[in-house]
């Protein structure tokens, strides 16, 4: 089964992995789709579409718009501590790759999926393949010192 792994602050303030659970399909109708995570509105327009050739920028995080990445980090890559304002939305495809917090770290690996809420954090792949996932990321509102880049 694939696990939720959901990022927040701790009782003190600090980053920290606050659910890491194993996700249950229902039964019934939609027996096939487990919601990990949803916000109550993010009001987009779907007649529009992007524009040719954008390509992902920092930038582009910290606007109004929502991305959705495919990425790939090598082994030996890896992060400085850093956060953002926006909720993100990883799930891991291949490879293996380490999520960092102020209070520790998780390791992902294929079909999990991890919500990361703006918190303090780096990513490691100390893995010998190429880590592949997907991140949906979208503004969000600044948790704790808030946006580091």
């Amino acid at each position: 089964m694939p696990r939720r792994i959901v990022s927040g602050l701790d009782s003190k303030g600090e980053s920290a992995i606050v659910i890491d659970e194993e996700m249950q399909f229902s039964s019934g109708f939609s027996s096939g789709n487990v919601l990990a995570w949803m916000t109550e509105n993010a009001p987009a327009d779907n007649e529009a579409f992007p524009q040719p050739g954008v390509v992902f920028d920092f930038n582009l995080i910290h606007s109004a718009a929502s991305t959705f990445n495919l990425a790939r980090m090598p082994p030996g890559s890896r992060s400085e501590m850093h956060a953002t304002n926006t909720i993100d939305y990883i799930t891991m495809i291949s490879g293996e790759i380490t999520f960092g917090v102020e209070t520790g770290s998780v390791t992902l690996s294929p079909g999990d999926l991890l919500i990361d809420r703006g918190i303090i954090h780096s990513w490691r792949n100390d893995g010998i393949e190429d880590a592949v996932f997907s991140v949906v990321t979208m503004p969000a509102f600044a948790v704790g010192s808030g946006r580091t880049m």
